[in-house]
């Protein structure tokens, strides 16, 4: 074939890949395939791959796909940064709230910080997504991609309610009768005793004890 790169020795079937390949070329594409604002909606799960898009849902919409894909590059350059934690919670619910452990009262231990999700608040109805254990786990899932390597969280659902209301989407029911008051429900162990995965989630014998480093 004529513009070869191959040596006069190639093989016949080095040859015959060459010429299927040139037929690529051929294909007629979209001008704005690599454009995420712009291309055709169903090349966008092969564009968010191509740009290693970290979380992906098919059930997002178009505009959250499309979103999701022009902010991976920047993204990937904040990743290690409160920022990109930031962001990973604004895509998921914009009523939680980042506590790094110098902001903490009293101060937490050093390199640790919090995810505050409230389950009910004067801006947040009682129950519903945000109060399942699989929002919870999803959460945890994507901010351990994004995070700095040595920083370990612990996410606190709350409840600040001004009536009583009874919640039962959490580890256990709760009641509050209180104004003002704040529940939270936190079954975490001490992060710097225990073995954990490279998503920061600890581990536990086949008993469903938690190992630590002492084993």
């Amino acid at each position: 074939m004529t513009n070869s790169l191959l040596p006069p020795n190639a093989t016949a079937l080095e040859r015959a890949l060459e010429a299927s390949a040139a037929r690529i070329l051929d294909v007629e594409t979209p001008a704005d395939i690599d454009d995420p604002a712009t291309c055709p909606a169903y090349v966008l799960p092969w564009l968010a791959f191509g740009l290693s898009v970290d979380t992906w849902d098919a059930d997002w919409t178009e505009a959250d796909k499309r979103a999701a894909i022009a902010g991976s590059m920047e993204l990937h350059r904040r990743k290690g940064t409160r920022m990109s934690v930031e962001v990973v919670l604004a895509r998921f619910d914009r009523l939680a709230r980042l506590v790094e452990w110098h902001q903490a009262t009293p101060r937490a231990a050093p390199h640790t910080f919090e995810v505050l999700l409230p389950i009910a608040s004067e801006r947040a109805q009682p129950g519903g997504t945000r109060a399942t254990a699989a929002f919870a786990e999803a959460i945890i899932r994507e901010i351990s991609r994004v995070k700095p390597l040595r920083e370990h969280m612990r996410l606190v659902q709350t409840l600040d309610a001004l009536a009583s209301v009874g919640m039962q989407a959490v580890a256990r029911p709760v009641t509050v009768d209180q104004s003002d008051f704040v529940a939270t429900d936190d079954q975490s162990q001490p992060w710097d005793a225990l073995l954990q995965t490279e998503n920061g989630e600890p581990l536990q014998s086949e008993a469903g004890a938690f190992l630590d480093t002492s084993l």
